[in-house]
């Protein structure tokens, strides 16, 4: 007998198996395409690289009305003044590194890639380079490229001192605006110069990191963890979901003036804060220095710190006479061997500075 309901059922499924196929070959085409887009794109990007190129060896730019290569980029692409500063770094960089050049304009390696890529590479390296960077990522690229100089290899160590962020902010009213104006203003006012953008994030954070009585001796303003690594001994600062690498004159510079918060791998219920100077020394320390930078000419009166003339790594102790106030940027700028500092505190130091030499 003839089951109606029966074939009815087997109808169906075949019907849902075909559909089925057709959603995933239509799946697959969808992917096809769109991967097949995004390489005519990259192909695209590399020959407005080389297209720039030509258009600034030939002065295309002034024939059209445009002062510099970069002002016709921003018109007529509409890229925005750091995009055009990108696009003809990279064009000119590309002109030593034909191998990364070809799989640019080949549509294998992408632009994002390619601009992290010539930031490091040279005609020596770039093979290394393109060997490390092969299967990973845009993101991963940036990663294996950051604390590197030119001409350094994937395999060198990392220079924290190397590494950069960029910071980008949206959504910005015209007051507020205003105000970031301002406070740049016054940082610049404060350190009596051009403020980086690197100084002003440094003058904004520590404005709101800073405890609420500003220049206050009572807390140090920098917290050590001892964590053991037993390779490289590299040491780190943690914050805000961050751990970054920090160099030997960091962490000298961190020392100074510190609250030990202990070893991380090690159980110490109920151990107290060690700080790296007696609370009582470093308040009369900063009574003594009017809680005031030392250095002749400064007049920061924020972001204080205790500094060691003589280094707690070469015997220095925790003396009134080898204890004197420096803020951060001074401070810095001791430890990386721009200035310095010897004799004793607080009437015979002898400050070497950039074309300066006071107190001989």
């Amino acid at each position: 007998m003839f089951d109606s309901a029966a074939t009815d059922a087997f109808q169906s499924q075949l019907a849902d198996a075909y559909a089925v196929t057709c959603r995933e070959r239509d799946w697959i085409t969808l992917h096809q395409e769109i991967t097949s887009v995004g390489k005519q794109i990259v192909c695209l990007e590399a020959r407005e690289i080389d297209l720039l190129r030509e258009a600034e060896e030939t002065k295309l730019y002034r024939r059209m009305g445009f002062p510099t290569i970069y002002a016709y980029i921003e018109s007529v692409l509409q890229h925005s003044h750091h995009v055009a500063t990108e696009r003809m770094r990279v064009a000119h960089e590309l002109l030593e590194l034909p191998a990364i050049a070809e799989e640019f304009r080949a549509g294998e390696l992408a632009w994002t890639s390619v601009r992290e890529l010539t930031r490091v590479a040279t005609s020596k390296t770039e093979d290394a380079w393109l060997d490390a960077a092969e299967g990973k990522l845009s993101t991963d690229i940036q990663q294996l490229v950051r604390g590197k100089s030119k001409g350094d290899l994937p395999t060198d160590p990392v220079d924290p001192k190397k590494i950069r962020h960029r910071i980008v902010l949206e959504g910005i009213s015209q007051e507020a605006m205003m105000l970031f104006k301002q406070a740049r203003n016054a940082a610049a006012d404060a350190k009596g110069a051009t403020c980086t953008d690197d100084e002003l994030v440094r003058a904004l954070a520590g404005a709101l990191l800073e405890p609420a009585t500003q220049g206050s001796s009572n807390k140090p303003r920098h917290q050590i963890a001892t964590t053991t690594c037993r390779v490289c001994k590299q040491a780190h600062r943690v914050g805000a979901g961050m751990e970054i690498a920090v160099s030997p004159q960091e962490l000298e510079r961190v020392r100074c003036d510190s609250e030990d918060i202990g070893d991380l791998e090690r159980e110490e219920p109920g151990r107290k804060l060690q700080r790296s100077i007696p609370e009582a020394t470093r308040r009369k320390v900063f009574v003594r220095d009017k809680h005031r930078c030392v250095v002749p000419g400064c007049r920061s009166t924020r972001f204080i710190e205790a500094h060691h003339i003589t280094p707690r790594s070469e015997g220095g102790r925790h003396e009134l006479r080898n204890l004197c106030l420096l803020c951060d940027a001074h401070h810095v700028q001791l430890h990386e061997g721009v200035i310095a500092i010897r004799g004793t505190a607080p009437d015979n130091l002898v400050f070497e500075l950039p074309l300066v030499h006071v107190g001989d």
